[in-house]
């Protein structure tokens, strides 16, 4: 029998499912207070202790953060993708989007998005009607397609060193790792509301595979809390060990649809040049704080590549 603890999770997990899936649509109260199943005058003071942000917050962080991966991963014009993703007013959406991300959306796109997903989207962008262009010209940079108009990735500091093993509870996610927010929100929902005795503040997600070479949908990944030695996974959460011992570790700092940048560098600059091998383990990322209550140019994710154990720690860059 399910305790009161396990079914408050479930209710707010509900409305997590509700925000991430329905995120284009307005919030309705009275049917999230539905799908909750919890009172119209109490479901948002719960959801608000829970998650440490109101869920109309939660709906237009998880809209911006659509629109931002969006940007470095497709062609479509601007306009499109902000009203794709709940975004009707392009004005407005431009100044959140400023505000929130530091760059106006097109800055943001031609500033990354070679770096993130290496193709030339020059042409594409330009296909956009004069019409919109006149009404976005703050939006406007030269085509980021160009390698020439887009800098190197800049070096990230590398610190070679061994970590302590870590065991995790939580759930597991196939498909798009750009969609675990969600899996990650429901887990720390669960452990919250339940008191899982955790051994770590900070959370961990677990990439089984490469996205550049396995299909978007077929990745595998884990959304989990450390947690101590003695806690049995509820019914409904699995357990992933991650094996301690040496690691190379990245800190990215910055938005999550920009960890493609020091996942590139990591992996095809300084591995490619460092004496270290990987490890038969995969990778893992350290997120010290988290989205909720941190800007997306402060959150901070350590990249952990495990290494094999041979060669002596130290630090490069």
């Amino acid at each position: 029998m399910k305790t009161t603890q396990q079914r408050n999770a479930q209710r707010i997990q509900r409305v997590i499912d509700h925000i991430h899936g329905q995120s284009a649509a307005e919030l309705n109260s009275a049917a999230v207070a539905e799908i909750a199943q919890l009172s119209t005058y109490h479901w948002h003071r719960i959801y608000v202790a829970v998650t440490g942000e109101s869920a109309v917050a939660t709906l237009r962080r998880v809209r911006l953060e659509k629109v931002a991966t969006a940007l470095l991963r497709d062609d479509r014009p601007i306009a499109q993708i902000a009203s794709d993703c709940g975004f009707d007013n392009l004005h407005a959406f431009t100044r959140l989007f400023s505000r929130t991300y530091g760059l106006p959306p097109g800055k943001f796109r031609a500033s990354h998005a070679s770096r993130v997903q290496p193709r030339d989207l020059g042409d594409s962008l330009q296909s956009s009607t004069a019409d919109e262009r006149s009404t976005r010209s703050e939006l406007q940079s030269p085509p980021f397609g160009n390698s020439e108009s887009v800098p190197d990735v800049p070096n990230r500091p590398i610190d070679i060193a061994k970590r302590k093993p870590l065991r995790l509870v939580g759930l597991w996610h196939s498909g798009d790792y750009h969609e675990i927010g969600r899996v990650f929100e429901k887990v720390m929902a669960a452990a919250e509301i339940e008191s899982w005795p955790r051994s770590a503040a900070f959370t961990v997600g677990v990439y089984f595979d490469d996205p550049d070479v396995v299909p978007l949908e077929n990745c595998r990944s884990f959304a989990g809390v450390p947690v101590q030695d003695h806690f049995q996974a509820p019914d409904g959460y699995d357990t992933q060990p991650v094996p301690g011992g040496l690691h190379a570790s990245c800190l990215h700092t910055g938005p999550y649809a920009l960890l493609p940048e020091s996942y590139h560098w990591l992996y095809r600059e300084w591995l490619r040049e460092s004496v270290h091998d990987a490890s038969d383990n995969p990778c893992y990322e350290v997120y010290l704080n988290a989205p909720y209550n941190t800007a997306p140019a402060e959150l901070e994710t350590l990249i952990c590549l495990p290494l094999e154990s041979a060669g002596s720690p130290g630090r490069s860059a």
